[in-house]
């Protein structure tokens, strides 16, 4: 159905390195996206909406991968490209969260369309945490560091609570 990619698409999304290299790449990951949401765009405007931020996504991710084997940028370029992908990351998962709300709604599962939204929140809250810890940071270092281990293990939990949405999309959304 297309859940199942995006599934896989989450997995990828998290990021484990080892000395700086990505050990599961965000490129393959908004390929899968892609792939899913192509399955999925005639069932809700949310999901073409996702497919096509995927694209992006995917085009932004490849130049990613080409800065990351250039000489180091500037301080405020790399901050602002990564607040314009952690944007447009954002838009992704509320469309994919509010397509699968959707279409449960339709479907006549309340719990599940509930689930959904809800979902979205807690992703979102994981990242607006990050995003106030990263201007608390040089404030208090000694409390950003373990703030930075607390939002490390969250955004895991967002990721694969994702991960276990659309795996439940598949399941509930199939009937």
């Amino acid at each position: 159905m297309g859940f199942l990619h995006l599934f896989w698409g989450f997995l990828f999304l998290i990021d484990i390195r080892i000395n700086d290299f990505d050990i599961l790449p965000d490129v393959i990951g908004y390929l899968l996206f892609f792939l899913g949401f192509v399955k999925l765009e005639h069932r809700s405007g949310h999901f073409r909406s996702a497919k096509n931020v995927s694209v992006v996504l995917l085009i932004l991710s490849v130049v990613t991968l080409i800065l990351s084997l250039s000489p180091p940028r500037s301080w405020l370029f790399i901050f602002l490209f990564n607040a314009v992908l952690v944007v447009l990351k954002l838009y992704m998962v509320f469309h994919t969260c509010y397509g699968i709300s959707e279409w449960a709604g339709r479907r006549g599962h309340r719990a599940f369309q509930n689930k959904a939204v809800q979902r979205w929140g807690w992703y979102f809250g994981v990242v607006a945490a990050t995003f106030i810890v990263l201007l608390i940071a040089p404030l208090v270092p000694p409390l950003a560091v373990l703030l930075a281990i607390v939002l490390m293990v969250a955004s895991l939990f967002a990721h694969v609570m994702m991960m276990l949405l659309v795996q439940e999309a598949e399941h509930v959304l199939r009937r």
